[in-house]
């Protein structure tokens, strides 16, 4: 007969469990790996490329909490796992036994009585367990509130009151790698498979996949709202009082990319404006570096679920600020469940954004416009170069690349830039830049009515200047 386990036994394994996994998320966040740069000369933030760029799901296909998208991710990096599907071994055999007709005839190698023999579960999520008791029994949640409200500690101890919170491991795999067992229809209605099919045939140039980052970026930054102002400092920050995003001029990052990654970094921290978390923590405290890391953290996960590159960023903020909980790792579990509460908040502010693009009716420019621009294409191509020039030193100004402008509003901070295919806002000093520049076409296409620029070269009769016709400027 089985001797049972004592009661202290069983306390110290639950913590060893739980020591275990906060182990494993404080190895995660003091030492990522695959993202960190080779050596200090490598670029701030660059990006390293991965299967699939998408937070974890479980069977059911719906997204795993903060804590278990860290330890997914974890695994993923370890087994090189391309469809982030996991699966428990019971989930996935109930599965196949379903569709038993469906599987391979018994072979040397396959037994279809057996499918998954030999399956190893090498990746590990938890879940949260919460327990009430009353003199031991079991009770509800609802019940042991309602019967402890307003006791201290020490008097629902001593009226048999007990609450119990802790995490249970178990193992489990991604399904992908039994993909070939699995029925068409599971595969058909999880679009993981179909984006990982997508990205296996695709061949994008490094540019194509930079404008597709910018872009994505810009969506994102367009729903959240918070005006992105460009000063010339060596620091971007989130200013909580005034509700704006700084960042220093584009000329100082190494890419477009760059600065786009580190905008999306502060809207991760503005984010503490609707869900109440504390900001008033001085720089190396540890209410700032568990902000800085909620928002690196949230960052990621925002990166992965609207299918962006992380980059070597990310490792650098983590392994960073991480060490300032080395001694108090529990932490960490607020740290991951706060992250994911700031992402969610972000993608739904960015699907109810997407879905006003799309009841909106088709894109046009109003017609009450504090200036309108009308530009010949001489004056256009000069305004184009310009653009392209000013926007290596005003990163809000790269929206505007390859458009033609058509007028703007004027903002409290900036300009309502339309061009005939979207809005742009910009703000600060690029806004203007932009405008001074847009002002001085119009002077000079008024001044010397340069229409002629439009004709052919090869059409004009050239001419020798008499004397005293030139115009003194």
């Amino acid at each position: 007969m089985k001797k049972p386990r004592s009661s202290a036994g069983r306390t110290t394994a639950k913590t060893d469990q739980q020591n275990e996994i906060l182990n494993r998320l404080f190895d995660y966040f003091s030492k990522p790996k695959g993202e960190k740069p080779s050596s200090e000369n490598d670029i701030n933030v660059s990006f390293y490329r991965s299967a699939l760029n998408a937070l974890p799901r479980n069977f059911h296909d719906n997204n795993y909490n903060g804590v278990n998208i860290i330890m997914l991710l974890q695994a993923q990096e370890e087994s090189a796992t391309k469809v982030p599907i996991y699966a428990t071994f019971k989930q996935a055999a109930a599965l196949l036994e379903q569709h038993k007709d469906q599987l391979p005839p018994k072979s040397e190698t396959f037994d279809p009585d057996k499918p998954l023999k030999g399956l190893k579960l090498d990746a590990q999520v938890v879940k949260y367990l919460e327990t009430y008791k009353k003199d031991g029994e079991v009770i509800s949640k609802a019940k042991f509130e309602n019967e402890t409200k307003g006791m201290s500690f020490k008097e629902m101890h001593d009226k048999g009151y007990l609450k119990r919170k802790g995490l249970k491991p178990y193992k489990v795999f991604p399904i992908e790698r039994i993909k070939h067992l699995l029925p068409q229809s599971y595969i058909d209605e999880r679009s993981y498979f179909a984006k990982q099919a997508e990205l296996e045939s695709q061949q994008m140039s490094e540019e194509m996949r930079d404008q597709e980052f910018v872009e994505k970026a810009q969506l994102i930054i367009d729903a959240m709202g918070v005006p992105v102002i460009e000063k010339n400092e060596d620091r971007a920050y989130y200013s909580p009082s005034k509700h704006e995003i700084v960042i220093p001029p584009r000329h100082k990052f190494c890419s477009d990319k760059a600065y786009f990654a580190v905008i999306l970094h502060e809207i991760s921290h503005s984010t503490s404006k609707h869900l109440g978390r504390d900001m008033s923590g001085f720089f190396g405290s540890t209410s700032y570096s568990k902000e800085e890391l909620i928002a690196e953290t949230a960052t990621m996960f925002m990166c992965l679920d609207e299918g962006l590159e992380t980059f070597h960023s990310h490792a650098r903020y983590l392994e960073g600020w991480s060490s300032h909980f080395s001694d108090n790792k529990k932490v960490l579990l607020s740290v991951c469940k706060q992250a994911k509460e700031a992402q969610q908040y972000i993608s739904d502010t960015v699907a109810e954004h997407k879905l006003k693009l799309q009841q909106k009716a088709a894109y046009f420019v109003p017609n009450q416009l504090d200036q309108r621009v009308t530009l010949n294409s001489a004056y256009n191509d000069e305004l184009s170069q310009f653009i392209d020039t000013q926007s290596r030193s005003f990163g809000l100004l790269i929206p505007l690349k390859n458009q033609r402008i058509v007028g703007f509003n004027h903002l409290t901070k900036g300009l309502e830039i339309y061009t005939d295919e979207k809005k742009v806002n910009v703000y600060g000093p690029a806004a203007k830049s932009i405008e001074h520049k847009l002002q001085e076409l119009e002077v000079k296409q008024e001044l010397f009515c340069d229409s002629i620029l439009d004709i052919e070269p090869d059409n004009l009769t050239m001419q020798k200047p008499r004397n005293g016709s030139r115009l003194s400027l």
